[in-house]
């Protein structure tokens, strides 16, 4: 018989604790949800130290868009006890929240007021294709992973953050300032270099408290001004100048991922000593999976309306570890073919 792979094996595990969820869930509901107005956005989130939510047929565990009103749901409560937050929320209307347990009746209606002089969503994806885009400059945060196999210990580095950042920043000033006509590098300088240094930590705290499926739907726009104080200088710069119809500021923040040369070095040899051990020894469970290497970069890219500081468009892509600086390169390389993005595998 064939061994199963990892992706196997995790398929089989994951179908097993589906079956075990549901055997000591509470029984299927089809919920009806409606609203006024219609084309509300209804988000789901299981409340902390509650058993999760079976909707659809899919395993629901934290923050997850549910439906747009009005729409019809099969759910599952995992247990008795669990309780999950819906929210409703649309552009110009105040959100609301309802407490989905087992005592729910079936049918669920939120009524939001609205809120006067909103302004309607209007960005489209397509809108980035005409846009002009200004580079602002980019942020990486790296934590090292250290140990061997399962038993490990991840720690952010300020000092590899910091060189990291810099080295990235020196890569995008080449590659933004290539043949692309549609990206260019924000000019920051004088008294703005020292007011980024000091927004750009809050800057952080609040584009990474941002959901992009729900930036067209939150009751207030995500304007970065309101939420950010000294931001407003760099809007001003670039969302006023004569014949930018569609300027737009973007910003890269990166979450990098990677190995110390010892977890490196230790989980080649224990990658080539399990198999043997295992063989000898029906006590000791090798996984390879363990012994793999787990090295990545999280790229979020922020697009900021530069006449209203709304943020409009948020990519997440996944590149290889940037302290490598082939890794880097090819992001930076990435970025200045912006707004068209590929991924580097390799």
């Amino acid at each position: 018989m064939k061994p199963f792979d990892k992706k196997g094996l995790m398929s089989v595990l994951a179908a097993f604790l589906l079956i075990s969820l549901t055997a000591c869930g509470t029984t299927v509901k089809n919920y009806t949800i409606d609203s006024n107005p219609k084309g509300v956005l209804v988000v789901a989130q299981p409340q902390e130290g509650h058993a999760s939510i079976l909707v659809n047929g899919s395993l629901v565990q934290r923050e997850t868009n549910l439906c747009e009103t009005p729409s019809k749901v099969s759910a599952r409560l995992m247990s008795d006890t669990a309780k999950v937050t819906l929210t409703a929320e649309k552009r110009g209307y105040m959100s609301s929240t309802y407490e989905l347990n087992k005592d729910s009746a079936e049918a669920i209606f939120f009524d939001l007021k609205k809120i006067d002089g909103v302004p309607a969503a209007t960005f489209k994806k397509e809108d980035l294709a005409s846009g002009r885009f200004f580079l602002l400059p980019a942020y990486v945060e790296v934590t090292i992973q250290s140990g061997l196999g399962r038993v490990v210990k991840f720690e952010q580095s300020p000092d590899d953050s910091r060189r990291v950042t810099e080295e990235l920043n020196a890569a995008l000033i080449k590659n933004v300032s290539g043949t692309n006509k549609q990206i260019h590098q924000a000019l920051i300088d004088g008294s703005m270099k020292t007011d980024w240094q000091n927004l750009s930590l809050n800057l952080n705290k609040y584009l990474l408290k941002l959901n992009p499926n729900r930036l067209q739907h939150y009751s207030l726009p995500p304007y970065v001004t309101a939420n950010v104080e000294g931001f407003k200088p760099f809007i001003e710069r670039y969302g006023n100048q004569p014949g930018n119809e569609k300027p737009y500021l973007v910003y890269v923040w990166n979450r990098c991922i990677t190995e110390t040369k010892g977890r490196q070095i230790g989980n080649l040899l224990l990658s080539g000593v399990g198999p043997a051990v295992s063989a000898v020894s029906r006590s000791y469970l090798y996984d390879p999976a363990a012994f793999l290497p787990n090295t990545a970069t999280l790229v979020f890219i922020y697009v900021i309306d530069a006449k209203t500081s709304e943020v409009v468009h948020i990519e997440q892509r996944v590149f290889p570890d940037i302290t490598n600086i082939d890794a880097l390169n090819a992001l930076a390389g990435a970025m200045g073919k912006f707004p068209v993005i590929d991924e580097k595998s390799k």
